[in-house]
């Protein structure tokens, strides 16, 4: 098998997919996966010897195994899929983020969405409200103002005293200042508490507490598409580089 097969490779990914995904899963038993998938006997012996002239099985009588090529190959197969249909699942909201987004599939892998509805468009920002009173420590950005989230931060940081390290916009830091100055100021003198204004507006904002992070997702017109949640190890990993990245940027100073 040399570089000019992989047009075959990816033939076989697409045609086979449902049996790929069992034999890969450790099914090679043909009457087995006959039972399960939706192919004729023939497909299956025809499938079995594609996959022996790739390398990817080999036969000894009746039976069949990986290769070391094989396993590799389920390896990636089994990976691609995955990221595929996550990014396919998650189209609609990732098509509203600029091409330079840091979103990666960290965030993305084993995440779940919630999306904005007609009838209650900012029902999904309670899930960073969520995010937030579980832990014991927040780092946040925004680039939104909204009068629920000023309640309920305020009552977590300043109130009940949780560690926060947030960053506003410079919009929000001038409508924080001008719609809720007594507030904004006990937020940014607070003992346990930094707070930080910068000049970067994204489409997104970032939630990191203690296991969990929460991004929310918005439109060029500030409406809000949805709200990713993950709580991965990866997805805390990249919540915390953005952060920091945010933290550090030249444009980014501490009130």
């Amino acid at each position: 098998m040399g570089p000019e097969s992989v047009s075959d490779v990816l033939d076989i990914y697409t045609r086979r997919t449902d049996l790929l995904c069992l034999v890969c899963a450790g099914t090679l038993d043909k009457r087995e996966l006959e039972r399960q998938v939706d192919c004729s006997r023939p497909t299956i012996d025809r499938s079995f010897r594609e996959l022996e002239e790739m390398g990817v099985l080999r036969s000894s009588g009746t039976a069949h195994e990986l290769t070391a090529f094989g396993q590799l190959f389920c390896r990636e197969f089994t990976r691609t899929r995955a990221t595929l249909t996550t990014l396919t699942e998650l189209s609609d909201v990732l098509s509203v983020l600029p091409r330079d987004s840091p979103i990666d599939m960290r965030l993305l892998r084993g995440a779940t969405v919630h999306r904005a509805k007609e009838h209650a468009p900012q029902e999904p920002f309670l899930d960073v409200v969520d995010a937030a009173a579980d832990a014991t420590e927040i780092r946040g950005y925004s680039s939104t103002v909204l009068p629920s989230y000023v309640d309920a931060f305020y009552s977590l940081v300043v109130e009940e005293g949780m560690t926060a390290t947030l960053v506003f916009t410079s919009d929000v830091v001038e409508t924080l200042e001008r719609n809720y100055p007594d507030r904004f100021a006990d937020l940014v003198e607070a003992g346990h508490t930094a707070v930080y204004e910068t000049a970067t507006t994204e489409m997104y904002g970032l939630l990191v507490g203690d296991d969990v992070v929460a991004v929310p997702v918005g439109d060029d017109g500030g409406s809000l598409e949805g709200i990713i949640v993950n709580d991965t190890a990866a997805a805390l990993a990249w919540g915390e580089a953005c952060f920091e990245d945010l933290v550090s940027a030249e444009d980014t100073t501490e009130l």
